[in-house]
Parts: structure tokens; sequence; C-alpha cells
């Protein structure tokens, strides 16, 4: 009987051995991981900086062109820009008076 104790002390040992080797494991992997997963925010959180810092110049970029465009529209077209004008500033008239 006292051989069979042995063998379940020694298993028990064993096991807690075998446990403290596997917690020391997952938290090296779970450090590389976090490691990882912080490298990665970092590069996306770069990556929308330099999206932010160009947004201006394309902003920029956009309007330049739309107000071309405007620009030849009203040339080509100068009775039609009033008429739209005109309506667009009526329909702002009643917009603004309600309130």
């Amino acid at each position: 009987m006292n051989s069979k104790v042995d063998d379940v002390a020694d298993d028990v040992k064993n096991l807690k051995k075998d446990a403290k080797e596997l917690a020391r494991e997952v938290q090296a992997d779970a450090h590389e991981k976090a490691g990882e997963l912080s490298q990665k925010c970092a590069e996306l959180f770069n990556s929308a900086m330099a999206a932010a810092r160009e947004m201006p110049a394309v902003a920029a970029a956009r309007t330049k062109e739309v107000a071309a465009t405007t620009d030849d529209y009203v040339h080509q077209n100068p009775w039609r820009a009033v008429a739209i004008s005109a309506g667009i500033g009526l329909l702002a008239g009643f917009l603004f008076s309600r309130k």
C-alpha cells in the first residue's frame, strides 16, 4: 500500500511540475503575442497618422477639381447656373425663415 501511495505522491509532484512548466510556456507565448500585437497596433497607428497627414492635400486637390468643374459648367451654361443658384437661394431662404 505504501508503494501505491508513494506512486500517487510522485505522480502529483510530476503533475505539479508539469503544470508549472506549462504555465511558464503559456506566459512566454502570451508575452510574445502581446509584443507582436503591440507592434501591429503601432504600425496601424502610424499608417493612420500618415493617411491623416495626407487628408488636407487630398481635400484641397478635390476642392480645386470641383471648383474647376463648376467654373467650366458655369461658363458653358450661364443661364442654367443662374437659375440653379436662384433656386438654391430661394430654398435656403424658405428653410431659414421657418425657424
